[in-house]
């Protein structure tokens, strides 16, 4: 092993230019493509490496991975900074297609994405940062399907979210290589749902968002979604702090996203509540009355 993108590609993971996410061979030993606890990256000293499910140890996970003493080396600083040099054109790249395929986005209003939404039971208003695209490109299959896209705001650089659908808009399409994607630098970022309230209420996926703004959270509030535990955590909050609502998943990484934000947001002076949908369900089950009662 020579680096951290040989180490991620060798656990089954996924290298993003900079940084790579894997299966933790400790905590998540089936490797299977959902699973993503362990975050690699090459630091100016050696290797960096967090598990966020388990915190395990380095060495250990080193150990489980099968490297061995002398089978990394630290890049070089001519290495490093050339494939830093390489991460920041491939991420220039990332966001020039996040705005191509943001401009060639339709207003969601009477396209499949609608559909899809309000056979969800959303009933609301549909905020213009949502738009659907007719043949959206799909780079796990190689082919093109109807998608809604979302836009993606307060990370580093521009980016979008896709959720790919069947071409009537009545559900997901169910592609291999997964229905929901990101393109551009969405670290950090959440799409704003709604704005114009002290209040802010963030939640782990766009329907669930949409669900709370469908009568759910009583009174003004602005809505964001994180999109995915690991944004959750990672949320850039405003600067301002005022009152917060966390509204995560129901079940472990969820969980555990909404506190690991909460005592971040709670140490910069935000007053925090957390809201849970029950065991395994999210805010659109409740909407929904597929929430199973406690």
């Amino acid at each position: 092993m020579t680096g951290a993108r040989e180490l991620t590609l060798a656990l089954g993971g996924r290298w993003h230019g900079r940084y790579g996410a894997a299966p933790c061979p400790m905590c998540q030993p089936d490797r299977r493509r959902d699973q993503n606890a362990l975050t690699l990256s090459d630091g100016r000293s050696g290797l960096l490496l967090h598990c966020k499910r388990a915190a395990c140890d380095f060495c250990d996970i080193l150990a489980a991975a099968g490297v061995i003493d002398g089978n990394y080396r630290a890049l070089d600083p001519a290495d490093f900074a050339k494939r830093a040099a390489e991460a920041k054109v491939q991420a220039a790249r990332r966001a020039e297609a996040a705005h191509q395929l943001w401009s060639e986005g339709l207003p969601i209003d009477g396209t499949p994405a609608e559909t899809y939404l309000r056979g969800r039971g959303i009933s609301c208003p549909l905020p213009d940062r949502l738009r659907f695209h007719p043949h959206c490109w799909h780079g796990p299959s190689g082919a093109r399907f109807p998608a809604m896209v979302a836009l993606v705001e307060g990370g580093s650089g521009f980016a979008v979210h896709r959720t790919y659908l069947r071409p009537d808009g009545r559900g997901k399409a169910g592609l291999a290589g997964g229905d929901k994607l990101m393109l551009g630098a969405t670290a950090g970022g959440a799409v704003r749902l709604s704005g114009g309230a002290v209040r802010v209420a963030i939640t782990e996926g766009i329907e669930s968002g949409l669900s709370l703004l469908c009568g759910l959270l009583a009174g003004p509030v602005a809505v964001w979604a994180a999109l995915s535990t690991s944004g959750m955590r990672a949320l850039r909050l405003p600067e301002q702090s005022g009152q917060l609502v966390i509204a995560g998943d129901g079940d472990q990484p969820g969980r555990e996203a909404a506190h690991v934000l909460a005592n971040r947001a709670h140490a910069l002076g935000w007053r925090v509540s957390l809201i849970d949908p029950g065991e395994g369900a999210d805010f659109n089950d409740i909407l929904t009355g597929k929430a199973v009662a406690a």
